[in-house]
């Protein structure tokens, strides 16, 4: 399932696909001197996908061949296999145990039996692993660590947190994925890369939650010390505004999703009463739309989400939350982070806020933060990992043959800039 790179100067290359009802979002990045570097990243509408089930099989696969389409055309190679993020649906939670002997130096092939073990053993066949994350490692002598590579016991237990999926709803997807020409190299719940992205030393040594404020569902993930525990989805998200939009203008629904996103603010409070947009209604008559009075309607709909949020908190776990992150297409409007204030006094609120180069936009934490989360996993199993294919390391060998030609790809560039330092 590995391939192990031995050559230097070949990069690590991932790629991470995220598929949500509204957009599918691709995003590929290298690493290099410990640091990350966005190669291409794409957003195209998705169909065929209505809160994270597949309804239509010819047209979610469309989408998925123009997205990664649109990535290979940028890179000028082809990309192959990929991260899956997946949906926190049908999602099982648990706390499960295993050990191994090891008479010896614990290695990282240690851990990765200890932990194949762990699944083996506790999980029913009819489910497949979606998430794994050790909470502690412990020894013959009873030390606890987190890593225990290079110390010296007889035996290695662990005790991790585990959640499953039905694989018959995992599977549809990897089968859309592999017709649509890509290999899925490692999945995971969207969450956990949203966690990854947007979390920080604070929050690991904390009890909160992350919500992913999606386009037709929203995600909830209850993480302890950086661990998720448990995790649901509501069936409510900013698409409700898009209604709300469409239904008080009269203006069609790819109109409202535009004037949500481009013209609205999500806090009345800071709406500008003097800023009017004349639009045409869907009899011919024109309309003039208010900046505040489009973004009151943004705004109710949104503390409506936001509640319903906060309830479904204090159902998955009884626990006070020492904070939130949020994230998600929506939060991007201006004057978001004020609407946590009445729901979530008194606690950390972190409203992501992306800045890198090549996804300036919150709809990528998810993928951004799965291809680091991936990258974590393989250095602590001491796994070096790349999902350049042979074909593309073969094109990009030839392509350096060639000073010229060497230059005309993204991925070509970050190349020869690399070389030369």
């Amino acid at each position: 399932m590995y391939n192990y790179i031995y050559k230097v100067g070949v990069k690590v290359i991932y790629t991470s696909i995220d598929i949500g009802s509204h957009s599918i979002k691709i995003v590929v990045s290298s690493k290099s001197n410990g640091k990350f570097h966005i190669l291409a990243s794409t957003k195209v509408k998705s169909k065929g996908i209505k809160k994270g089930i597949i309804k239509d099989y010819a047209l979610a696969l469309e989408s998925i061949k123009e997205a990664i389409g649109e990535i290979n055309k940028d890179l000028g190679i082809e990309i192959k296999e990929v991260l899956l993020s997946f949906p926190m649906f049908k999602a099982t939670s648990s706390i499960e145990t295993g050990e191994i002997n090891v008479n010896g130096e614990i290695k990282g092939t240690h851990i990765k039996e200890v932990i194949n073990k762990t699944v083996h053993e506790n999980i029913d066949s009819n489910l497949e692993v979606l998430y794994l994350e050790p909470i502690v490692f412990e020894t013959d002598t009873g030390v606890q660590v987190v890593d225990p590579k290079g110390l010296t016991s007889s035996t290695l237990e662990v005790r991790c947190a585990v959640s499953t999926v039905e694989k018959d709803f995992l599977y549809e997807y990897l089968e859309l994925l592999h017709e649509a020409g890509l290999e899925v190299i490692d999945v995971v719940y969207g969450i956990v890369g949203d966690y990854e992205e947007l979390g920080n030393t604070e929050t690991d040594s904390k009890f909160g939650a992350l919500i992913n404020l999606g386009y037709g569902k929203t995600e909830i993930g209850i993480f302890n010390k950086g661990i998720l525990l448990k995790g649901s989805t509501l069936p409510i998200g900013s698409s409700k505004i898009d209604k709300d939009i469409s239904y008080i203008y009269k203006i069609d629904r790819k109109f409202a999703t535009s004037l949500k996103e481009n013209f609205a603010v999500a806090s009345s409070n800071y709406a500008d009463s003097n800023d009017v947009m004349e639009v045409v209604d869907v009899s011919g008559k024109e309309v003039k739309i208010n900046q505040l009075e489009i973004s009151q309607i943004v705004e109710a709909r949104l503390l409506e989400i936001i509640k319903s949020v906060k309830n479904e908190i204090n159902n998955l776990t009884n626990r006070k939350i020492g904070y939130i992150i949020i994230t998600g297409g929506i939060t991007n409007l201006v004057g978001f982070p004020y609407l946590l204030e009445d729901e979530f006094p008194e606690i950390d609120k972190i409203v992501a806020n992306l800045i890198p180069i090549g996804a300036r936009s919150n709809v990528y934490s998810t993928g951004l933060g799965f291809i680091k989360y991936f990258d974590y996993k393989m250095k602590f199993r001491d796994i070096r990992y790349s999902m350049l294919s042979e074909e593309s390391k073969k094109e990009l060998t030839a392509k350096k043959k060639d000073a010229n030609k060497a230059r005309e790809t993204l991925f070509s560039k970050l190349e020869a800039y690399s070389e030369s330092n």
